[in-house]
C-alpha cells in the first residue's frame, strides 16, 4: 500500500510538470502585442522650417562669402511671424513668410524651378518671404540686391548629399513675387548658400 501511495504521488508530480510545460510552450498572444506599421510619411530629405532649429550659418559659396558673409536667422517673436536675417556684411532683413512651396515648382525666373534658382534639392520645400524692411548699415557697401531694395526671398533649409545642414537663399527685387504666377517675372538678384556652423 505504501508503494501505491508513492506511485500516485510520482504520477501526480509528473502530471503537474507536463501541464506547466505545455503552458510555457504556447503563450497566449494578446492583441496589444501586435505591432501595426506606421503610416506617417517620412521626408526623403530631412528639412526644417527656416529659423526654427538652427540659427547660425557659415557662407558656403562665393556669392555669400563676398556679398553677405555669414548669416544669423531668428524668429522675431513666434512661428509664422516675421523672420530676421542678419548678414555679417551689415545687412539686416525682416521678412514675413507668405507661402511654402515644393522646390520643384516653377519660380517664374526664366522657367526655372526654385531648386534650380536656389541651387538646392527639388525634393524639399522652399519658403517664400515678403521683405518688410531691409536695413543696410554704413559698413555694407550695398544691399543684397545692389542699390535696389530686396523685395522677396526664397529660402530652403535641408540636409545635402554630404549629410550637412545647408541653408539656401535667393533674393528678388521688383514688384513681382517669385512663384506668384502674376503679370510679370520676378527679378532674381542672387543666390546665397550657407552651411551649418
Amino acid at each position: 500500500m505504501r508503494s501505491v501511495v508513492i506511485a500516485m504521488m510520482v504520477l501526480a508530480a509528473l502530471g503537474g510538470c507536463n501541464r506547466r510545460d505545455r503552458n510555457e510552450d504556447a503563450p497566449a498572444v494578446r492583441s496589444s502585442t501586435i505591432v501595426a506599421p506606421e503610416n506617417t510619411p517620412v521626408d526623403a530629405v530631412p528639412q526644417e522650417e527656416p529659423a526654427v532649429a538652427r540659427s547660425q550659418w557659415r557662407a558656403a559659396n562665393e556669392t555669400a562669402r563676398t556679398g553677405s558673409g555669414n548669416l544669423r536667422v531668428s524668429l522675431e517673436s513666434v512661428r509664422g511671424g516675421p523672420v530676421v536675417f542678419a548678414f555679417a556684411n551689415g545687412v539686416t532683413i525682416r521678412a514675413q513668410p507668405y507661402a511654402q512651396v515644393q522646390s520643384s515648382s516653377r519660380s517664374g525666373v526664366e522657367g526655372r524651378s526654385f531648386a534650380a534658382v536656389l541651387g538646392g534639392d527639388p525634393r524639399v520645400d522652399a519658403w517664400l518671404y515678403r521683405v518688410l524692411d531691409e536695413n543696410v548699415a554704413s559698413s555694407a557697401s550695398r544691399g543684397l540686391c545692389g542699390d535696389a531694395p530686396t523685395r522677396f526671398m526664397a529660402v530652403s533649409e535641408f540636409v545635402d548629399g554630404s549629410g550637412r545642414w545647408v541653408f539656401k537663399v535667393a533674393t528678388f527685387r521688383g514688384d513681382h513675387a517669385p512663384g506668384g504666377g502674376g503679370g510679370g517675372a520676378p527679378e532674381l538678384c542672387g543666390a546665397y548658400a550657407y552651411s551649418s556652423q
